[in-house]
């Protein structure tokens, strides 16, 4: 009974992504696993990798159940292995476990952030987006280092109240000076990088990014939902503008307009020809440069893409500077193993599954000397990807996103702490502009900024540093 007690607190905690419970969410995992025989490893950590991440991302079960199962076999099979593994270290590393069993739950929290199933979602280091001092460490050991201070944390509490069971002798003593090294120096030093960076920001010269929420699914309804959107798109515009005439930039989520702008603007259907013609009409006649979400189609291939129009330059007839999409989501975006899993890939299309071919290049946009980055959807909750932009010239992130198909104020703010952390990493600010939230601006050092409601219609106007 205590162990199914221990195993369900452990899940809850971890599922719940609470600020001040991440500080603790392993300790009643550390001393399951120091409880349970040799036996029962496997089951325990299979039910708790299910269990967890079922209770973590329930948004899922709306758009796929078959999707939210895999997920949850994926992590039983990951957390099978890491109980295994944390079990080992308690018992043949004993006085080093303190240190190994924090470092074992960072390393898994990479490997899953890894290759074709990679997802960032549960990282617990993201739990800290609001803690700005304590996530500046982000800058020299991305998101991982806050998740090792966290479970360093736990190991702290696991060893000084289980093993050790006193907090006055030597060892207990030396751990929890360790903890309290490690967090106050984290936190002086961002508090420092913080005043420099908004130092380094103030005096930068700014320009006036618009980011509109239009509040839709971009991908449900046909030809009718397909016009409404675009109208309901230029009228948020439009009135943004009025209000800000100086504005350099206006951003529109992913896939904001679902017809083919190259495809359709001299195609033969009528309503999408003039769909896409009454957008150009209007974007040619402002002065922002716009940045908008939209499929190209070329050679065959059909690209989730983001497209940059300069009125009087490249927009009548289109020629946009364009990113497709590198980080596609698996499963729903692409799978490229159709030759190998024949039976899964055509029963994922006749599920109505829109593959997209995955692009090649971190594209760097220009708006004067304003240089950007279009990171699609969950890409920017990849500290790799956004950091390839930011090697290649980007000094800023104009985030395109979807997250209207979960209806889920959980799953935009798991996205949201995810891009926080984008920003800290490379010191350069992010807009985030969405079909139904989290739209809003994030500085350099992670604060959020001009931050809209949720599911409404809506626009963040913010002032973003042009950075050297």
């Amino acid at each position: 009974m205590t162990a199914l007690f221990l195993l369900a607190l452990s899940a809850v905690l971890f599922a719940s992504q609470n600020s001040i419970a991440a500080w603790i969410m392993f300790v009643p995992l550390f001393l399951l696993v120091r409880r349970l025989p040799l036996r029962w490893l496997g089951l325990f950590g299979a039910v708790y990798g299910f269990v967890a991440y079922i209770l973590l991302l329930p948004w899922l079960f709306r758009f796929s159940p078959p999707a939210m199962l895999g997920v949850g076999v994926l992590y039983s099979a990951l957390w099978l292995v890491q109980f295994f593994v944390l079990k080992l270290l308690q018992e043949r590393a004993k006085r080093g476990a303190f240190l190994l069993q924090p470092l074992c739950v960072v390393l898994f929290e990479f490997i899953k952030t890894r290759g074709f199933f990679g997802f960032s979602y549960g990282v617990s280091g993201y739990t800290q987006y609001k803690n700005l001092p304590l996530i500046q460490i982000a800058s020299f050991c991305g998101v991982f280092g806050v998740s090792f201070l966290l479970a360093y944390c736990s190991s702290v509490v696991y060893e000084v109240c289980f093993v050790q069971k006193s907090v006055k002798n030597k060892k207990s003593v030396m751990l929890i000076c360790s903890l309290m090294f490690f967090v106050l120096g984290s936190s002086a030093y961002g508090a420092l990088r913080i005043h420099r960076l908004k130092a380094r920001d103030s005096l930068a010269k700014k320009i006036t990014v618009i980011a509109v929420q239009h509040d839709t699914d971009p991908w449900k309804g046909g030809i009718d939902a397909y016009e409404a959107d675009v109208e309901r798109l230029i009228t948020l515009t439009e009135d943004a503008l009025l209000k800000n005439p100086e504005a350099s930039l206006v951003v529109w989520p992913e896939t904001a307009v679902v017809p083919s702008i190259l495809k359709h603007y001299d195609g033969t259907d009528e309503r999408r020809r003039n769909l896409v013609r009454r957008l150009l009409s209007y974007i040619d006649e402002k002065n922002a440069v716009f940045v908008i979400g939209n499929q190209h189609v070329q050679d065959g291939n059909s690209y989730n893409s983001a497209f940059v129009f300069v009125p009087g330059n490249n927009v009548v007839p289109p020629a946009p500077e364009h990113y497709e999409k590198m980080h596609l989501i698996p499963l729903t975006e692409y799978f490229p193993y159709e030759a190998e899993l024949p039976a899964i890939y055509h029963a994922l299309e006749s599920a109505d599954t829109h593959f997209w071919t995955p692009g090649t290049e971190a594209a760097v946009f220009s708006a004067g000397d304003f240089r950007f980055s279009t990171p699609i959807c969950f890409e920017d909750s990849f500290g790799a990807d956004c950091r390839r932009f930011f090697n290649d010239g980007a000094r800023a992130f104009l985030n395109l996103s979807n997250d209207a198909w979960a209806k889920s104020r959980r799953c935009q703010v798991q996205h949201l702490q995810c891009a926080v952390f984008r920003s800290v990493e490379n010191a350069v600010p992010s807009v985030r502009s969405t079909a139904s939230g989290e739209t809003c601006a994030i500085t350099s050092w992670g604060r959020i900024e001009s931050r809209c409601l949720p599911f409404c219609p809506a626009v963040s106007v913010s002032r973003i540093p042009v950075l050297p």
